[in-house]
């Protein structure tokens, strides 16, 4: 089994959606049917047991994780922002705030396309459309699951510190991430074989499936006019050419594209800031940090699906709703883990949050993870990464613009 983590991410899924589809072809219908030994029927079925093998243990692997991570980097952290991460810091927010926006316009522009999420008043929702005050969507929102998880990893660091066991705890979130990856590895191919099973022997699953390629276009969109935007701040900032940036952050994004990690893309993004003109060994805390929080590719991407799975479900999604999921996908993104497809089960926290129930949550969320896989986090992981580097080679930049006296 050990072989498997030698083969891409991308082939196995391509494999798993192969085999579906030929086990379709040739009749299999029963791996769609309830389980149904001695004639005593069961309520899962083989297709649906190789989708709940990830999204069952997905939610408490991520929250457990998110305490770990943000629990050991707080207790190996020493002093405060320094002059230097202040810089790179205000890239990566204003750089996040754009994505906001530009993920709000592509919503409203697009938001006539026809994605193939289910009426739920034709039965794949799950009840009547519930409108939550805004205020009881805030206080949803600061008391989730994830916010909690958040508040627990602050706490986790503060006593670890306390203890001098950061650098330990540290090596032990390492190695999570490590198992972590490994296990994604064997079961988003397992979740998309499940997917597209159960959706080929539904026909409208299987509609909806294949409709919802069209959210690529607000997506291309969105993160096409951010990564537009970086280039153009960054040339002027650097005060190079475009061409110039495009040659340093290009091969960077080829990396992420193929292997829809932010971890994964580290020594590429190291590479893309030395080309950009900033020194490798001085920029590694920076976009280290930055492949950790600095998500906008997944703040755009988490918020575009939110919006549209709220308006399929009959919710009127008004300003005030896109700036609040806005917000939301920009504090969830950062809690998202750097690994493929991690990010996607933090679409359910958004979406019950916002009055859609639980059951449609869930299903919009496994009917989603095929193309998830796909295409989608490969462009949010290539956006990510590249605000990584040019954030952290245009705070540089200007750090060393700023007057001696005002260095930290």
């Amino acid at each position: 089994m050990s072989g498997i983590h030698k083969i891409p991410l991308l082939l196995l899924v391509v494999i798993a959606a192969a085999l579906a589809i030929i086990l379709w072809v040739l009749g299999q219908s029963w791996l769609a049917a309830d389980i149904a030994p001695g004639g005593t029927y069961l309520t899962k079925s083989i297709a649906g047991l190789a989708k709940d093998t990830l999204f069952v243990p997905l939610k408490p692997l991520m929250y457990a994780l998110i305490i770990l991570s943000i629990g050991s980097s707080l207790a190996i952290s020493t002093g405060g922002l320094g002059a230097k991460f202040s810089r790179v810091l205000t890239f990566f927010v204003g750089f996040s705030l754009l994505g906001i926006m530009a993920a709000m316009t592509a919503f409203l522009l697009f938001r006539g396309i026809d994605i193939g999420l289910a009426d739920p008043a034709l039965g794949a929702g799950a009840g009547d459309v519930n409108e939550i005050p805004f205020l009881k969507k805030i206080y949803g929102v600061l008391t989730s699951a994830l916010m909690i998880s958040i508040y627990a990893g602050l706490l986790f660091g503060a006593a670890l510190k306390r203890l001098d066991l950061g650098r330990q705890a540290d090596q032990i979130s390492d190695l999570f991430i490590q198992g972590f990856r490994k296990f994604l590895q064997y079961t988003i191919p397992l979740a998309v074989f499940g997917s597209i099973t159960l959706a080929l022997n539904n026909e409208d699953d299987f509609s909806q499936l294949a409709a919802l390629f069209k959210l690529v276009i607000p997506y291309v969109a969105a993160m096409g006019f951010i990564w537009f935007t970086m280039v153009l701040i960054t040339a002027f900032v650097q005060k190079r050419g475009i061409g110039f940036v495009l040659r340093a952050v290009l091969p960077q994004a080829l990396v992420a594209l193929s292997t829809s990690s932010s971890i994964a893309t580290l020594t590429a993004t190291r590479e893309a800031c030395s080309q950009l003109g900033a020194n490798a060994d001085e920029a590694t805390p920076f976009y280290t940090i930055g492949a950790t929080i600095n998500m906008v590719g997944t703040l755009i991407g988490l918020m575009l699906l939110s919006l549209f799975a709220m308006q399929a479900f009959g919710l009127d999604v008004t300003l005030v709703d896109m700036l609040t999921v806005g917000l939301q996908s920009l504090i969830y993104a950062t809690a998202a883990a750097g690994t493929p497809s991690a990010s996607i089960v933090l679409l359910e926290e958004i979406l019950v949050s916002q009055g859609i129930s639980a059951e449609y949550a869930t299903y919009v969320t496994g009917i989603i993870i095929t193309i998830d896989v796909l295409i989608l986090d490969r462009l949010r992981t290539a956006l990510n990464t590249q605000s990584d580097s040019m954030s952290t080679a245009n705070g540089l930049k200007l750090y060393y613009k700023t007057p001696k006296t005002l260095r930290g």
